[in-house]
C-alpha cells in the first residue's frame, strides 16, 4: 500500500517514523523545500528523545508538486492549516478514485478545504496529543507521547479502520471516535489556549500550568470557547477540559507548541484556524469573546513584526 505524507515538518516526520516500522508500506514524504528533501533522502529521519537518545530512521522524500510521484492509496496532511488548500491544489494528482485522506492538523475547517478535492466520506480527521519540535531538516525532538484519535463524517468505519491498520504494531496509540464534531472541538479548546499563549510569552508548554497568572488566562480563554462550542451544539464540562489542558501542558512541559515554533522561525501561524475560528463563530452566535479576539490581534501583530514597515 502506498502512503504519502504531505508536509515533512516536525509532526509529519514523527508520524513517518512510526509508519516506517510497517515494512508493508510504500512510504513517501513530500515537501516544498528541496534542501529538506535532499537531506531526508541522504540522512533519513532523526528522532531525539528527552533523554538525548537519537534514533535514525531510513526515509524517502520527494518534492511537492512533482506529478511523476503518481497517485497514492492514503494521503496524510501535515501542512499548516492555512496552507491546506494550496498544498492540495499543487498535489491534486495524488488523489485517485479511492484515495483516503487523513488530516491531523490543528484548528477547525481543514476538512472543508480538503473536501474541495474529494468527497467528505473519503476524509478521516483526528487529533494528536504528541509533541514534536523541529531540530533541523528531518530531525525532530519527540518531547511527549500522546493519543491519536480519529473519526469520519460517515457511519461507514472502513476508512477509519484502514488508517488504524497502517499503525498496527508500530507503537502508536491510536483509537477512533464516533463523534467527529466533538473530537474537533475538544482539540480546538486545547489548541486555542496552549498555542497562542506560549507563542506570545515565548515559553514552553509546561509554564502555563505552573504559572498562576498564565493559568488565569487559560481559564478565561476556555470559558469563552466553551460558550461558543455550546452554541454550536457541542457541550463540555469546564473542569474536565481544564484538567485535560493541564495534563497536556504537564506531559509536554519540555515541548514547544507549533505556534511558538512558527514565531521562532518567523513564519505565519494557524491563528485564523484556531482562535480566529472561535471569533468568527462567536459573531455568528452573538457571543462576546474579548480574550480570544485580543489573542488573535496580538498574534497577527507579532506576525506583522517579522517584516519591518517601510
Amino acid at each position: 500500500m502506498k502512503v504519502t505524507i504531505l508536509g515533512a515538518g516536525a509532526m509529519g516526520c514523527l508520524y513517518a517514523s512510526y509508519l516506517a516500522k510497517n515494512k508493508k508500506l510504500d512510504l513517501l514524504l513530500l515537501d516544498h523545500n528541496p534542501e529538506k528533501v535532499e537531506t531526508i533522502n541522504r540522512d533519513g529521519l532523526v528522532m531525539r528523545e528527552n533523554s538525548g537518545r537519537e534514533t535514525k530512521i531510513p526515509a524517502h522524500a520527494a518534492l511537492s508538486g512533482v506529478e511523476s510521484v503518481g497517485q497514492t492509496d492514503v494521503l496524510m496532511i501535515f501542512v499548516k492549516a492555512h496552507q491546506t488548500y494550496e498544498a492540495m491544489k499543487t498535489n491534486a494528482f495524488l488523489i485517485g478514485p479511492d484515495t483516503t485522506v487523513l488530516s491531523l492538523q490543528n484548528g477547525m475547517g481543514n476538512y472543508l478545504e480538503i473536501g474541495k478535492f474529494l468527497p467528505l466520506d473519503r476524509i478521516v480527521i483526528g487529533t494528536s496529543n504528541h509533541n514534536s519540535t523541529t531540530l533541523g531538516y528531518g530531525k525532530f525532538l519527540h518531547a511527549a507521547d500522546g493519543k491519536t484519535i480519529i473519526g469520519s463524517f460517515t457511519k461507514d468505519a472502513s476508512r477509519v479502520d484502514l488508517v488504524k491498520s497502517l499503525f498496527t504494531r508500530t507503537g502508536l496509540d491510536i483509537s477512533s471516535s464516533p463523534d467527529v464534531r466533538r473530537l474537533i472541538w475538544r482539540k480546538l479548546l486545547v489548541n486555542m489556549c496552549i498555542n497562542p499563549l506560549t507563542m506570545l510569552m515565548e515559553v514552553r508548554n509546561g509554564f502555563l500550568q505552573a504559572d498562576r497568572p498564565s493559568w488565569n488566562c487559560v481559564e478565561s480563554v476556555v470559558s469563552e470557547g466553551l460558550a461558543v462550542a455550546a452554541a454550536d451544539g457541542v457541550e463540555f464540562d469546564r473542569e474536565e477540559i481544564l484538567e485535560l489542558i493541564r495534563k497536556i501542558c504537564l506531559v509536554t512541559r519540555s515541548g514547544c507548541s507549533s505556534m511558538y515554533q512558527d514565531r521562532t522561525h518567523k513564519r505565519s501561524t494557524e491563528i485564523d484556524f484556531i482562535n480566529g475560528t472561535v471569533v468568527k463563530l462567536a459573531r455568528k452566535y452573538r457571543i462576546p469573546v474579548p480574550c480570544n479576539t485580543f489573542l488573535v490581534q496580538l498574534v497577527r501583530g507579532v506576525e506583522n513584526s517579522y517584516v519591518p514597515p517601510d
